[in-house]
Formats: C-alpha cells, structure tokens, sequence
C-alpha cells in the first residue's frame, strides 16, 4: 500500500459474509477497515470524517449504493472519498448511472480477489496524487497568505510616504490618492528648497507589486536628498530655474540607469517654483501633461511628452515655463486617472477630467480634488479596485 498516508476503508453492504471477506483482505494491505450495513449507516459514518475509500453494494435497504455515492459527492469534503461500487450489473446504461453518481470504480460480485487488488491499486495512485495535491494547495495558501500580508504592508508604507496637505506662504498643495488592488508605484512629494524656491513632483513607476513599490520609495528618498543640490544649481544657473529643472531631470536619469538592476522605469513630472515671481519650470519624462488652470477655468495641458526616466543614458530633458497669476492652479495626475475603466471597457480620458477641473474653477483645492474623486468613482462603478493608483497633485498660487 502507498505509504502517504493509512487508507481508512468503509465496507457498505448488507450481506455480513461480503464484509467479513472484504475487511480480511483490506486489512492484509495495511487498511484500516470500518463496516455498515446500509446507506443511511454508512452516510452517518462518512460524516465523522476520516474516510478515504468507499467499498459499497448496489442493492440494499434504505439507501442504496447509487444514492449513497450521490450524497457523498454532494457532500462538502476536506478529502477525496475514491468509490468503488460492487455490482452484479454490467448493464452499460446502469453503469453510466452509477459513473453520473461519482462512482470512480466497479467490481464483479462476486469479487474476485486478484482484480479487487487491481482496484485498490488504482485507488491509492488516485489517493496519493490528491494528497499530495492538498499538500501543495496548502503550501500555497501559506505562501499567499503570507504575501497578502507583505504587499499589506507595502500598501500601508506607500500611504505613510505620502506628505501632509501644506501652505508655503502663496503656495498651497492638496491632493488625492486611491491605491489599486496591487502595490502601485505612485509617489509625489513637495518641498521647500530655500525660502526663494519649492520642488514639487509626481512619479509613477512602471509595473505594481513590491518591486516597484521599492523603486518608488528608493526614488523618493534620492529625490527628496537632492533639495541642496537643487539650490547649488539654481546658483549656478543665475536664478534660471528652467535650466535648473533639465538638470536636476537628466541627473535623475543618470542615477536612476546607474542604480536599476532591473527593467523597471518610471514617467515623472518634475517642477520647481519661484515663490515670488509664480514662475513656474515643468519638466514632463513620459508622463501624462500637467493641466493648467486659469482664474477662468481655462484648462491648457503643459508639455507634449519627453523620455520616461530610465530608458536611455544621457537623455536630455526640455523644461516648460508657465506664470501662474493669483487664483491659477496646476494639477499633476498619473494615467490610473486617464486611463480608468468602466464597465463597458470605456476609458475616462482626459478630456473629462479637463471639464471636471474647469467646471470646479471657483471650488476650494480641496473640493476639486474630492469633486475628481466622485467622478472617478461614479465612472468606475462597481466593478472592483481599480487595477492602477489614482493620483491627482493640486497646486494653487495665491
């Protein structure tokens, strides 16, 4: 008998000659053997659990040997329960009913001995490949369990990088932020470089899971490390924050190439402002355009595209100069946004989401943000977590 574990054998039939002869044989294997003398008998026993073999009789009282077997596969089980039906009927139509009922298995009665053997046989081939599929769904329910936890985990540190809503005297940040199903790589950040100049950001890293979770906190601290560098340059640039920008973008890039060991690479919006002046510098690395939105509500997309970060040595980044007058706003977004499905497979796009921040021109920062929300949300509808991080970064001068 296979060794993957002691088959525990019931033995249904209601002649007592039948089952004394079939527990002698079985228990000869190793089996261990238990008996019932019908259906409903044997159905009680099967419940207690434990039972890998069904050895039964067609006929008998109360419960016959079909309509046991029918219970038994209609049953909720842990284990699989191999039927073997004893039978005296070779009618082909009988058999088929006998095969819809689950029964694996027949054998002649009276039984002979050498094919019973034969049966039993197949019967722990079939026991020994189901155990050992149990095992493994097992193992892989840890090892998912497990990584549920993990990407649990990720998701909850992705939240904690994220900043606080701020003022920088003029200057106010908001924004939202909705994770996908998966660990995304959405991270945006904004800083004071000096009292002159702020730095502000928005990257998504191509891919979900931890990986590119990893890259976009990697990315976040390197970024947020470079503020001194950001001021050296402005220095030497003379105050040009537009050639600071294509610096600090293509530095980025070069980092970026040099510290990747993998095929991950990531789209970026890059900005710096002159606090005093509203002077704005966007660099745009693949990413989708920064909106522009005037005191009127009119939306104008800034920049027509650029090299995502971490495709090509050397690249050369154009940056984009915008004067914000008081009452403008600027929305930086990643394409979870833009490319957000509904049910019909339709994306938003981001001709909508154009018109929701132009019809939203006189509400608070804030309001905007949660009125893009809603809109998303009502597009989506109720078809599950979005497969992409919904990011949108809102600035206001004042």
């Amino acid at each position: 008998m296979s060794n993957f574990l002691p088959i525990k054998a019931l033995l249904v039939d209601s002649d007592c000659t039948t089952l004394e002869l079939l527990t002698t044989l079985l228990e000869s294997k190793g089996y261990l053997v238990i008996q019932a003398r019908n259906g409903q008998s044997a159905l009680k026993l099967i419940e207690r659990g434990d039972i890998n073999l069904v050895i039964t009789d067609w006929m008998m009282p109360l419960m016959n040997g079909v309509e046991l077997c029918c219970a038994i596969r209609q049953r909720p089980q842990d284990n699989y329960i191999y039927l073997i039906m004893l039978t005296s009927n070779n009618n082909e139509e009988a058999l088929v009913t006998a095969m819809e009922a689950g029964v694996d298995d027949f054998l002649g009665k009276p039984f002979n001995p050498i094919e019973l053997g034969a049966r039993l046989h197949a019967a722990e081939r079939v026991l020994a490949l189901e155990s050992g599929l149990n095992s493994r769904n097992y193992q892989l329910a840890e090892a998912y369990g497990q990584l549920s936890q993990e990407l649990e985990l990720a998701k909850t540190m992705q939240l904690a990088m994220l900043p606080d809503r701020a003022n920088f005297k003029n200057i106010s940040f908001d924004w939202i932020f909705e994770a996908s199903s998966y660990v995304g790589g959405d991270i945006f950040d904004y800083f004071q470089i000096d009292e002159n100049y702020l730095c502000f950001y928005l990257i998504d890293v191509a891919g979900h899971g931890v990986s590119a979770a990893m890259m976009a906190f990697s990315v976040q601290n390197y970024l947020l490390s470079s503020s001194s560098q950001i001021a050296k340059t402005i220095s030497r640039q003379g105050g040009d924050i537009g050639s600071t920008a294509e610096i600090m973008v293509a530095r980025h890039n070069t980092h970026f190439m040099e510290m990747k060991e993998t095929c991950l690479y990531l789209t970026m919006i890059y900005g710096l402002i002159d606090i005093k002046t509203g002077t704005v510098a966007l660099v745009q690395a693949g990413h989708p355009p920064p909106m522009y939105v005037d005191p009127l509500g009119t939306v104008t997309a800034i920049g027509d595209g650029g090299l995502p970060i971490g495709i090509i040595s050397g690249a050369t980044y154009e940056a984009h100069i915008i004067k914000l007058t008081p009452g403008a706003r600027l929305f930086l977004y990643s394409d979870g946004i833009t490319d957000c499905t509904n049910a019909t497979g339709k994306i938003f796009g981001q001709k909508r989401l154009e018109n929701t921040l132009s019809q939203k021109k006189d509400a608070s920062l804030g309001r905007v943000g949660i009125e893009v929300r809603q809109a998303i949300f009502e597009w989506r509808g109720f078809i599950g977590a979005f497969e992409d991080d919904i990011t949108l970064l809102s600035l206001e001068y004042q």
